[in-house]
């Protein structure tokens, strides 16, 4: 079950949704006013984004289904103008950057692959609207850029633990 915390009040309650199986969720994003905000969670070992309508006190996943496990750990919103649409996801054990459309309640990968497992584990914004990525496993520094819908790694590569 989702556990919903309502910093405002200093209470919690769980929704009705249930969800089986373990570690599902990781990175959540919060969009909206604190109130009435949506979050959107993707999935860890989940196979489907989970969204929380934290004004209705509900959840639903997606249509869409991905495979794998730990597959994200970093999330990011993409801000346009004023406006935030887009949540991007890095990789940690999935090999595709995951892109969420909140404005239609759907997910997609983006089309550049990456292979490895615990790639990446965090990532900030930046200017132009990109997001980038720091290695965790990786050997390269991951470039989000939010306005195309690309993501491309930088050629330099770093090599440790």
């Amino acid at each position: 079950k989702v556990l919903k915390i309502d910093t405002y009040a200093g209470s919690s309650n769980q929704l009705t949704e249930t969800y089986s199986g373990t570690d599902q969720y990781k990175s959540c994003v919060a969009v909206g006013p604190d109130a009435s905000a949506t979050v959107w969670c993707a999935p860890y070992s989940a196979d489907k984004v989970l969204k929380i309508d934290t004004s209705a006190d509900s959840s639903t996943q997606l249509a869409e289904t991905y495979s794998g496990s730990t597959l994200y750990t970093s999330c990011f919103s993409a801000q346009s103008g004023f406006f935030t649409r887009h949540i991007f996801c890095a990789p940690y054990s999935a090999d595709k950057v995951l892109k969420i459309d909140m404005g239609t309640g759907s997910s997609t990968q983006l089309t550049e692959t990456y292979s490895g497992s615990n790639l990446y584990a965090s990532c900030v914004s930046g200017i132009s609207n990109n997001v980038w990525c720091a290695p965790y496993s990786a050997d390269k520094v991951l470039k989000i850029d939010t306005s195309a819908g690309s993501s491309t790694q930088f050629a330099e590569t770093y090599s440790g633990s």
